[in-house]
């Protein structure tokens, strides 16, 4: 197929598919956002009550609340259940992982509120979701890098050399300065919500899944359009975009706050004129094979001959998802609240505006006076205490108004009776009735059943919308196994954890797992604590093959959610992810005590036998010692005796030798 065929096709695509510029449909989100802002109805009367009643945006914040509390009370919102019994532990990964994307990458808890908005005031909310990857760069410096170290610098694909010095003077190598920037990659999926003006859709199309056709207007300026990598001459060329400005249902939502509304589309400079871009999903035979791809065409232009493509990929998935609270079967669109209680806003304040006109002619009615007998001029003074000069008493009347006022009331209340029967929005929601509340046999149990009964209609939507959130959560993880081919270490319930989608399948089944149990928060808590309550007495009695700590923690998990805590890992340890305890010790037996002992007695001789062998040979020392002390001496007398023996024979010889 050649590209002109493409490009017809395409803006034929564009031109016929819902949601379409002056459409029934956009003419029908415009007066619903009309009717939501309170706009005049446009039958208003100078100098009567304009008065208009604000019922679509009473529901539609009555519901909101609870919706959100259904939704955001827990981490997780959806669980992916596993196919196949090795799926297990890379599904609760994949859980978590998804979870965190939808709640830390991205600002969970405003998509929802935006999307579930959109689809009460306009039909259908969308959410799109897709990979971005943004590319950080920083500057860094390196001095006196050998020739090795600087040709690493070269291969390294992450750095971009700007600066290069060599030093070579007085050195028997040289060596660089380098100047570099290092630029790194990080993918992150982007979710963002898309109005829905901006979005197209196959008339024939039910769902997303079978949808044949799904684009979404973008308005770029020629200036983003170069920097996205586009040619200039062709952006160049593109017409100017005015769609932006003229959709009536753009500026009905931006007029709210900006009552000054500029067409103005920075004529002075052409670099930040805008352009339409659409963004097309269209399944279509491009190879002539017979079988239909699914492709991303992004086109730009404003009319069915303009159009210009400017890109053409083959896709896996359409990045969109979409939520409405009453679904029309066999249609893509549903209903809002405009057209469940559209008319009775309209028949409300024609109402109101009727009761306020005949107050204000009761408080201030006409008068009959008698011609000639009046002074015009005083009568035509309207003043506290004001004298009017008549000729004769009686001459001035006041022309009787009925009163309006109690029936108007009571009509009033019958309308709000049917605003609630189609909307499902009751007193309950809004608060309860004072009157209700003081009756004498109103009990805690029939207020309780009263405001269940108010709530069914509203866990109805919750469970509608939660089909299209999960859709997001099933293409969230598709993009994740399409794109991140690198571990990431996340911070899950106070540990660190390492996440690597490569090991990751998208056979996951999605499902939803939001507070949509019967029953309000408290008595929700109420059987929790029931449930524990059993779950210790079973516990107590050895868990009879029924209850484990597992099961008790998943109550108390539970339960906290219920509570409105989130992160349940700063009050107990997870029994699956917390180390096992040591083992017990084993209490002996009678036979281990008798070895104990028996062992216990032989080290007792062992260490006897030691010491009398020590005391021996202690005994055999001290002996040898004496006997060696005893020739000591021995030897010592013998010695002295034989030098006394020399000093008398020399003493003798002396004498002899003087006798002589």
């Amino acid at each position: 197929m050649n590209e002109d065929r493409l490009r017809t096709i395409v803006s034929q695509k564009i031109a016929t598919s819902l949601g379409f510029y002056s459409g029934e449909l956009s003419n029908h989100r415009k007066e619903g956002l009309k009717f939501y802002l309170g706009k005049p109805l446009g039958n208003e009367e100078e100098g009567q009550s304009q008065v208009v009643s604000q019922d679509i945006l009473e529901c539609v914040e009555a519901i909101m609340p609870s919706l959100m509390r259904v939704f955001t009370q827990g981490d997780s919102i959806v669980r992916f259940d596993p196919q196949q019994p090795e799926d297990v532990e890379y599904s609760e990964q994949a859980s978590d992982y998804c979870n965190f994307i939808f709640h830390q990458d991205n600002n969970g808890y405003e998509i929802l509120h935006t999307l579930f908005k959109d689809a009460l005031i306009s039909k259908n909310g969308f959410v799109k979701f897709y990979w971005h990857e943004d590319k950080a760069q920083q500057k860094e410096e390196y001095k006196n890098l050998n020739e090795e170290e600087y040709q690493a610098l070269l291969y390294d694909n992450e750095i971009e050399i700007t600066d290069t010095k060599i030093n070579d003077e007085g050195l028997e190598t040289q060596n660089y300065d380098v100047k570099v920037k290092r630029g790194k990659t990080l993918g992150r999926i982007k979710i963002e919500n898309v109005a829905p003006e901006h979005m197209l859709v196959d008339r024939n199309a039910t769902n997303i899944e079978n949808a044949t056709f799904i684009a979404q207007r973008i308005f770029k300026t020629r200036s983003e359009l170069i920097s996205m990598g586009y040619d200039r001459d062709i952006v160049d060329a593109l017409p100017e975009s005015h769609d932006e400005f003229y959709n009536d249902e753009t500026a009905q939502r931006q007029s709210y706050d900006d009552s000054g509304f500029s067409l103005d589309n920075d004529v002075n400079d052409p670099s930040m004129t805008h352009v339409t871009i659409t963004e097309c999903y269209i399944k279509i035979d491009t190879d002539d094979d017979g079988i239909a791809e699914l492709r991303k065409v992004t086109v730009a232009g404003n009319g069915y001959d303009s159009n210009q493509i400017l890109s053409n990929e083959e896709v896996n998935v359409i990045p969109f998802a979409t939520v409405t609270g009453v679904p029309m079967p066999h249609r893509f669109f549903g209903l809002s609240m405009y057209d469940l209680i559209g008319d009775i806003q309209t028949i409300k304040s024609t109402l109101l505006r009727q009761i306020l006109n005949n107050t204000y002619l009761m408080n201030n009615s006409r008068l009959v006076v008698e011609e000639n007998m009046v002074n015009i001029d005083d009568l035509l003074v309207s003043r506290a205490g004001g004298v009017i000069r008549s000729r004769k008493a009686g001459a001035v009347q006041p022309l009787t108004v009925p009163n309006f006022i109690n029936e108007g009331l009571s009509m009033i209340k019958k309308i709000d009776e049917i605003r609630q029967a189609r909307s499902g929005v009751s007193e309950v929601q809004m608060g309860l009735n004072a009157d209700t509340i003081n009756k004498s046999h109103t009990t805690a149990v029939s207020s309780n059943i009263m405001q269940q009964a108010g709530t069914q209609r509203i866990e109805m939507y919750a469970r509608n919308f939660a089909e299209g959130v999960k859709q997001m959560f099933q293409g969230i993880l598709s993009l994740v196994c399409l794109h991140q081919d690198k571990e990431r270490i996340i911070r899950l319930r106070g540990k660190f954890i390492n996440i690597s989608p490569r090991e990751w399948v998208d056979r996951y089944s999605a499902r939803i797992q939001v507070g949509l149990g019967t029953g309000s928060q408290d008595s929700r808590l109420d059987v929790l604590t029931r449930v524990l309550n059993v779950q210790e007495k079973i516990l107590k009695n050895g868990g009879m093959n029924i209850v484990n700590n597992q099961n008790i923690y998943n109550a108390l998990e539970r339960y906290l959610e219920n509570a409105g805590i989130k992160d349940t890992s700063k009050f107990f340890n997870n029994p699956e992810t917390s180390p096992p305890p040591p083992p017990k010790p084993r209490q002996p037996t009678a036979i281990d005590l008798a070895q104990a002992e028996l062992k216990m007695n032989q080290e007792k001789d062992k260490v006897e036998l030691a010491m009398k062998k020590q005391k021996l040979q202690q005994d055999a020392q001290f002996k040898a010692k004496d006997l060696e002390l005893k020739e000591e001496k021995i030897a010592s007398d013998i010695i002295r005796n034989e030098d006394l023996d020399t000093r008398e024979k020399d003493k003798l010889v002396a004498q002899i030798f003087k006798n002589n």
